[in-house]
């Protein structure tokens, strides 16, 4: 991957220190509709979004999965998506970046002449059905990613366009920074309901200037490390999870965490972690808990009874006092929470110096 660190040096805060990144993709591809999921481009050197004059849809997948130049524990500020549009036969468009929501792959698979077509699909490839060409298919064909755009951009003819940094972008970017297992990338969508096809310079393009990238201005403190607290107790909540949460208990025989959700069928799933001894609070460091389920045990006695079965495992990792990443993977799949605690227990502090 190659990347450019442009360093800014300026202290925004007194204690922070600004910096800025451009990385390139590390992987991206085109989804080609279609019934059989055959097509691909993954080393193509074009990439494409949008409704075609009767030859289907078109999306783009693009992802950013080599955050290392980025120090853990860094505070994500701003990120911008820069993508060259190389050809294009419609008229303007709005362009929807989307988060996915399961990996994919990019294969060997090259189209030939405008690639507009694509090639056969090669192994490993991402298709309309196929998250990795020919055995690991998406949830729903066409992929798998949220609804609600993290951004959007009028096209306006050939050249640069830029996806500008949005607060859904910048919690993209630092959830993958913060837990890499669930770093999946965007999806590029169009406006299908209309002929709206647009071609964009894919990583393998020959202008490296016209390659995706992605820049990312982050801050660190300079000043001392954060301390341990000890108001983590109380409800976290990931604000783009209806009816679903953790509700964390400090207690003096160790950490004990409680889900409540839903399982893939939709129906009510309550689950208890084993107590975990955590004496001192480390932020960036991740915290690995079993989770089970069934009746848990008594305010009094915290410890969950012997009755319950072994469901998975929740990582969490705490970014300060009031947010954190919450990964459960278990029976029922793998969740990525980017968690904010509600209220805390009164008198009790989360000490930073």
């Amino acid at each position: 991957m190659h990347v450019i660190i442009i360093l800014l040096f300026s202290i925004f805060t007194g204690t922070a220190l600004a910096e800025t990144v451009t990385i390139e993709a590390s992987q991206d591809n085109t989804l080609f509709e279609s019934s059989q999921g055959a097509l691909s481009n993954g080393a193509g050197t074009h990439i494409f979004s949008g409704q075609t004059n009767g030859q289907g849809i078109r999306r783009a997948v693009i992802a950013f999965k080599d955050l290392s130049e980025i120090p853990a524990g860094a505070t994500i500020t701003s990120a911008k998506l820069q993508l060259y549009l190389n050809r294009e036969n419609s008229a303007a468009t709005m362009m929807n970046l989307l988060r996915l929501q399961s990996d994919w792959g990019e294969g060997a698979s090259d189209a030939s002449g405008a690639e507009g077509q694509g090639a056969p699909a090669q192994a490993g490839d991402a298709t309309w059905n196929h998250t990795f060409f020919d055995n690991m298919t998406w949830t729903t064909p066409g992929g798998d990613f949220s609804q609600t755009p993290r951004a959007q951009v009028m096209t306006s003819g050939l050249g640069p366009m830029e996806f500008g940094s949005t607060a859904a972008m910048i919690d993209d970017v630092q959830g993958w920074l913060d837990n890499p297992a669930g770093n999946f990338g965007w999806i590029v969508v169009a406006n299908e309901s209309v002929v709206s096809a647009k071609r964009f310079s894919s990583r393998e393009g020959g202008t490296e200037s016209r390659r995706p990238r992605l820049e990312i201005e982050y801050s660190m403190e300079s000043g001392p490390t954060p301390v341990p607290g000890s108001d983590w107790s109380g409800p976290w909540f990931d604000p783009e999870s209806d009816g679903e949460g953790y509700l964390v208990f400090n207690t003096p025989a160790g950490w004990l965490i409680y889900y409540f959700g839903y399982s893939t069928d939709g129906d009510r799933l309550w689950l208890v972690s084993n107590l975990l001894d955590i004496e001192n609070v480390v932020l960036g460091q991740v915290y690995e808990f079993s989770m089970l389920v069934g009746t848990p045990g008594s305010f009094e006695m915290p410890t969950p009874s012997a009755d319950l079965e072994t469901w998975g495992t929740l990582q969490v990792l705490l970014t300060d006092c009031v947010t954190g990443v919450f990964v459960l993977d278990g029976v029922d799949g793998m969740k990525t929470s980017n968690a904010t605690k509600l209220i805390g227990i009164e008198g009790s502090t989360c000490m930073v110096q």
